[in-house]
């Protein structure tokens, strides 16, 4: 018998309210094949508990490890059990928007229509209650200040209805929720007078942020573009109290936006809250675990490259990880706890290093030999190691859209924990997600990996860092040997003299100006002449960066400048040029640098020419 639509209409209708209905009373739908397998497995359980009890009253090893690893296989099967009835489709959150998408267009006289993907993503019934509101905020929020008027989108050439599309997908052991709309976008020049405005940076430390930067302080605590509180999107509340909430959870929140394009925001979120694979590590004499939702990589520093792959950058420590520059934190600086090693007798002692990177000279491990540590003598008579055999342990974690190192004493193994919620006394505590019971009956602290970049106020230093290294060299006056290597296309490489070179700028791409044909930037009071390696050199295009560099040089008696998108290093090096293969105008030859072909640039006969 078919369905009529009203009928139709009125069934989903129930189905949502009764779904709803379930979230708000802390009730479940349970299929009842799930409840059997639970009632199979609980009967295998009692079937192996009686089999461990007989093979310990025998004293049968054998029996008894092979009763072990059942319990430890029917626990596993009973835990994911468990762990389905508890997962709901994100589609009893999603469904809902349909309705004040279209309620909210409406009154405001837009035209959107809401697409929605991925329905059937399941998440945990905790998570799913938790990011009902958040996510209508957001929801919220493209309707209002995302999608502009429909006479304002025909004008820019957009077609009506606008679009805002809904998607959940699963990704490395994640669930993605993504907010897409063909909008107007947010204009990082607007965010950044609205922080001068209200005193929350200064010109300075706004210039010195990428327009990505800028995106992301919409979800500052007291910041809103909006210039009068609405009953469309936030009513007076601000992106911090979402991204808040979703912290919470354990997950992040990425805003992808172009100007009179659109504007993408992604939440990642764990699947579950209750049980989480987690990685055991000790810092001081206290254990604590790592989601490993969280972890990118382990690396491990052997001693004698300690001093050359940790720098120091302004205060903060990075590591040099594949040419790489990491934000570097030590576990026990951050959480305030007593820093200690164990010798080589084993004896636990009070560590003396202030800075990560400060290990002996090799003229101080000299004085000490095999002899001296066979006769039990592991330390001088001021406390410190007799020798550095001690490497350094790194977990390389990922907080949203950066990477960054924590330095831990040592690296345990990794199990999974049940989370447990922390207690109302440490609620405030920001570097802490939660706490587990662990497999020897004592407790541990989970850490919050984005909540501790957020206390430390992280930010990537690759970039600033590899601008400092390659101003001390050109301050140093080193030039012999020093190059420095820099990327126009994608794939193409070229190096440059460092000792040519004045300055290096980071700029923003709308501040080029090309009065007459000729691209120039206002640079200190003045305009600085432009030139791009393709306008000389058949090369490839300089790549579309948002923030290119300019090489500042001394030409004919002023400065000018080369635009490159990248800055790849700077380094010391000793190479044979080939004048042949690619010799041409402002081209002087190629070279092997870095397991790449790079060329050589003739910075003055690229501008002559």
């Amino acid at each position: 018998m078919s369905t009529s639509p009203a009928t139709s209409a009125t069934s989903d209708t129930e189905t949502n309210q009764g779904a709803s209905s379930a979230l708000k009373t802390g009730s479940l739908r349970v299929n009842i094949t799930v409840l059997d397998e639970l009632m199979t497995l609980a009967g295998e359980l009692v079937l192996t508990r009686n089999q461990l009890v007989q093979s310990i009253n025998s004293d049968d090893t054998i029996q008894i490890e092979k009763a072990s690893q059942r319990v430890d296989l029917v626990t596993s099967e009973l835990q994911a059990s468990i762990m389905n009835t508890r997962m709901q489709p994100i589609g009893t959150v999603f469904n809902k928007y349909k309705r004040i998408v279209h309620d909210m267009s409406r009154d405001m006289g837009k035209e959107i229509e809401l697409e929605i993907e991925g329905e059937d993503v399941e998440l945990d019934k905790t998570i799913i209650e938790s990011i009902s509101d958040p996510m209508t905020h957001l929801v919220r929020n493209s309707v209002d200040h995302g999608i502009e008027f429909p006479d304002k989108r025909r004008q820019v050439g957009k077609t009506n209805p606008a679009l805002i599309h809904l998607k959940a997908f699963h990704e490395a052991g994640q669930v993605i929720l993504e907010i897409k709309d063909d909008g107007a976008g947010i204009d990082p020049k607007n965010i950044a007078a609205k922080l001068i405005e209200n005193s929350m940076l200064s010109e300075h430390e706004i210039k010195e942020m990428t327009n990505a930067e800028l995106i992301k302080m919409i979800l500052k605590p007291g910041f809103s573009l909006a210039k009068e509180v609405t009953e469309g999107s936030g009513r007076g509340l601000g992106l911090d109290v979402v991204y808040s909430n979703l912290t919470k959870l354990g997950g992040t929140i990425d805003i992808d936006s172009s100007v009179g394009v659109g504007t993408i925001i992604r939440v990642k979120l764990p699947l579950t809250l209750a049980i989480i694979p987690s990685l055991i590590v000790v810092a001081g004499e206290e254990r604590f675990t790592i989601p490993q939702v969280n972890l990118v990589e382990l690396v491990r520093v052997p001693p004698e490259q300690v001093k050359t792959r940790i720098e120091k950058v302004d205060d903060a420590s990075v590591i040099r990880l594949r040419n790489e520059l990491l934000p570097l934190l030590r576990l026990s600086d951050v959480l305030g706890i007593p820093k200690l090693f164990r010798d080589t007798t084993g004896i636990v002692r009070e560590d003396k290093r202030e800075i990560i990177h400060d290990r002996r000279s090799k003229s101080v491990d000299a004085q000490f030999n095999e002899e001296d540590l066979e006769n039990d003598k592991p330390l001088r008579s001021d406390g410190r190691r007799a020798s550095s055999h001690s490497a350094v342990n790194i977990i390389v974690v990922n907080a949203g859209d950066m990477n960054y190192g924590i330095v831990v004493d040592t690296l345990l193994d990794s199990e999974e924990i049940v989370v447990k919620p922390l207690g109302y006394h440490l609620r405030d505590a920001r570097a802490y997600a939660g706490a587990t019971i662990l497999g020897d009956g004592k407790s541990a602290l989970i850490l919050d990996i984005v909540g501790i970049s957020e206390m430390m106020s992280l930010r990537s230093v690759k970039d600033t860092a590899k601008e400092q290294i390659i101003a001390k060299k050109i301050e140093s006056g080193h030039y012999a040997q020093s190059l420095l290597v820099v990327r126009n296309a994608a794939t193409e490489f070229f190096a440059i003299p460092l000792g040519l070179i004045s300055r290096i700028e980071k700029i923003n791409r709308d501040d080029i100006e090309s009065p007459a044909g000729q691209l120039s930037i206002k640079y200190r009071g003045a305009s600085l002449l432009l030139f791009r390696i393709e306008d000389t050199a058949r090369v490839e295009a300089i790549e579309d960066v948002e923030h290119p560099y300019v090489i500042v040089f001394q030409n004919s008696g002023r400065e000018v400048g080369i635009l490159v998108s990248a800055i790849e290093d700077a380094i010391d090096t000793n190479i044979e040029i080939d004048d042949k293969t690619f010799q041409q105008n402002g081209i002087l030859g190629s070279a092997h640098i870095m397991e790449q072909t790079t060329m050589l640039l003739d910075l003055h006969g690229l501008v002559t020419l």
